[in-house]
């Protein structure tokens, strides 16, 4: 299997769609690493198109994240869980 960590630069950061699937977004383009759709790893080469190969997905840039930084909904359903087990 590919090694999509060989494509990172230090301007490239991971992304999901929603909190969904797996992307590599540098200033320029976007690499689809797995879609959010259908669950479904795209090869490094289809990958580098930007669509998923499997269900022709194409993900929209407002619905990209950050990997690593919560959303607000993720953060107040954290607060709330954290009341309930006290």
């Amino acid at each position: 299997m590919d090694d999509d960590t060989a494509t990172l630069t230090p301007s490239t950061y991971r992304v999901t769609f929603l909190g969904r699937g797996l992307g590599l977004r540098s200033s320029d383009r976007l690499i689809l690493l797995v879609c959010p759709l259908c669950s479904q790893r795209n090869g490094e080469r289809m990958a580098a198109f930007g669509t998923c190969v499997w269900c022709g997905y194409e993900p929209s840039v407002r619905d990209e994240e950050p990997v690593g930084v919560m959303s607000a909904v993720d953060i107040s359903m954290s607060k709330e869980t954290a009341l309930c087990n006290k």
